[in-house]
């Protein structure tokens, strides 16, 4: 499992007295629906996910709520799962395909029974459509690839390097040659890899075999051509 700074973020909002509604956006295929998963399972006894993009019978049954109990009642009836007042984490994937279910987002914080965890990608979350989008009831949180840092975690880079450069740059002091120079080489190879999560563990698992990460890049960018296509519609070139 890759480490992740939006595990923080999370933590925070989860301890936050506001208690608002989560929602979290981003591209595609960048960790958005894994680390609120494994956030969820670790940190609530009961833990329910609805992805509205696979399932089409939860996007249609839940713009259909009347309000906040009859929305709670499809969430458990299409999960079979049943709410722990106080101890529920529902996390709604991909609401750009129902953008007007975060309408419902100001009503579920009042009901006050659970926790709420939205998440949609950049290219398809457009809100033109919405009767009224929650304001004051949502702590948006906007999710990249890798950084730096976060690729410098997943390939082992000591905790004790990571110090002495971030002393040597409060100090302004030079980092030493070695610590310099392998990190740039690091560097160098993180340009290659980028941050997408799938091709870093592709290259860990992999023991940097650059073809097959290139491959898969090449996967991703095709994935990635067809999602703007369908969501740019006329303003495609």
């Amino acid at each position: 499992m890759l480490r992740r700074k939006i595990a923080a973020e999370l933590e925070r909002w989860l301890k936050s007295s506001e208690q608002k509604a989560l929602f979290i956006t981003g591209s595609r295929q960048i960790g958005k629906s894994y680390s609120i998963r494994a956030f969820g399972k670790a940190n609530h006894a009961t833990y329910i996910e609805l992805n509205l993009m696979e399932n089409r019978q939860a996007k249609d049954a839940l713009l259909e709520a009347r309000n906040a109990d009859d929305f709670i009642s499809r969430v458990t009836l299409l999960s079979g799962k049943s709410i722990a007042p106080g101890k529920t984490l529902v996390f709604i994937d991909e609401v750009q395909e129902a953008p007007d279910i975060m309408t419902m987002a100001k009503f579920l914080v009042e009901d006050g029974r659970c926790r709420w965890a939205f998440s949609g990608s950049m290219l398809g979350t457009q809100f033109k459509g919405v009767r009224s989008y929650p304001v004051g009831y949502v702590h948006e949180l906007r999710m990249f690839p890798l950084d730096f840092e976060e690729f410098c975690w997943a390939i082992g880079v000591s905790e004790g390097a990571r110090q002495t450069i971030r002393d040597a740059c409060i100090s302004e002091r030079p980092i030493p040659d070695y610590i310099h120079d392998a990190m740039m080489a690091n560097f160098r190879t993180y340009t290659v890899v980028g941050g997408m999560p799938e091709v870093v563990q592709r290259f860990l698992d992999t023991r940097g075999d650059l073809a097959s990460v290139r491959q898969l890049q090449s996967e991703l960018n095709e994935q990635y051509r067809r999602d703007i296509s369908e969501y740019a519609s006329g303003r495609a070139l």
